[in-house]
């Protein structure tokens, strides 16, 4: 847990931070009030075809993360499984132990805005270079200290379709 806030800090430094410049202000995001804050995942809802609900295939069924976005239209969050295996070395995966870790484990941040309904992401760094400058839409509804993150359905290796909730708790 500790190793997870440091992570989340980490995160929220390097959120704030643009080639070691200060980032430029923003205004906040219009609509935004409700989701400034920092969230800790609850759950990930996996909706299959068939109506059954799972777990994500690569978070697994105990996935864990913090988000948050602040009041100048800043974000960032960090999901991981927590049953990935350990590596055999303190500080230096092998290339099998680096390519499972990558697996479950996933890190962005940049900056949002709210459109009726929906937050977008606008990805300013993440762990995967492929999609950093991408715009990402999540449908979005805040109830009481919840809140429902809820992506574009995304297509497995296997040609499965899932849609997936990501369910938060407010922590501040």
């Amino acid at each position: 847990m500790k190793t997870l806030m440091m992570l989340v800090v980490s995160g929220l430094l390097l959120v704030s931070a643009s080639g070691g410049q200060p980032a430029p202000a923003r205004s906040a995001p219009v609509n935004s009030k409700a989701l400034v804050g920092l969230w800790k995942l609850v759950r990930i809802e996996a909706r299959r075809a068939d109506g059954t609900v799972g777990a994500d295939p690569d978070l697994g069924p105990h996935a864990q993360g913090y988000i948050y976005y602040d009041a100048a239209g800043h974000m960032g969050v960090q999901l991981m499984n927590p049953e990935r295996p350990r590596w055999k070395s303190e500080d230096k995966p092998t290339a099998e132990e680096a390519l499972v870790s990558s697996q479950g484990f996933e890190a962005y941040s940049g900056t949002y805005e709210v459109q009726d309904g929906y937050v977008v992401h606008h990805l300013e760094l993440s762990y995967n270079p492929n999609v950093v400058g991408q715009a990402w839409k999540r449908k979005y509804e805040v109830r009481g200290p919840e809140l429902r993150l809820t992506p574009p359905a995304i297509t497995l290796y296997s040609g499965e379709k899932i849609e997936e909730t990501l369910v938060w708790q407010r922590v501040r």
